[in-house]
């Protein structure tokens, strides 16, 4: 950590440490739902999204052709075919994990830690933290513990891990011509 910088360094570093336990406060409170109201708060989103799709997507002949092509993409390689409210909440275990590495992972590079000490520590905090929300989750009325949701949660980080690495590698690169140019 360069020594001019740490008061910033670690005042960013505690705002994104906040971020990402608000994240998780947030994967446990929804994990916390009984059966019936998680059902209910996935049909509505999936109710919007519908409508969305329909008033925006489908509103011209370009629009539902693509429209088209997306569902039958989805019917094909989904495991869950055309069911979209568990296409919606498998996107949402993905879309959260890949939102709690990404803070994870930048509170790690703002500390200083090295590109291998930052991927390894942020799959193992969101590998452990998304197991550890499926056995929460296994104790709630109405709810199940599901090992498919604790690989759709690691790959959501796992995807989220590459492009912040290769970011920064990329990073790293530039700024290694544009130093090594000034010598």
């Amino acid at each position: 950590m360069k020594k001019k910088n740490w008061f910033l360094r670690i005042l960013c570093a505690l705002l994104f440490l906040c971020m990402s336990g608000l994240i998780m406060l947030s994967i446990y409170t929804l994990s916390a739902e009984d059966g019936y109201q998680s059902g209910s708060r996935s049909s509505e989103v999936t109710e919007v999204l519908k409508e969305e799709v329909q008033t925006r997507l489908e509103s011209t002949p370009e629009g539902m052709q693509l429209s088209e092509r997306i569902k039958s993409f989805i019917i094909l390689h989904s495991p869950y075919g055309s069911d979209w409210n568990l296409n919606v909440r498998k996107l949402a275990h993905f879309s959260i994990y890949f939102a709690l590495a990404t803070m994870c992972y930048i509170t790690l590079a703002i500390l200083g830690i090295g590109k291998i000490g930052r991927i390894i520590l942020t799959l193992l905090i969101c590998g452990v933290f998304a197991i550890f929300d499926e056995l929460h989750q296994g104790d709630v009325v109405g709810r199940t513990m599901s090992s498919s949701d604790v690989v759709i949660d690691s790959l959501g980080a796992f995807t989220s891990v590459c492009i912040l690495t290769v970011i920064s590698m990329i990073y790293s690169f530039f700024g290694f011509i544009l130093n090594g140019s000034k010598d």
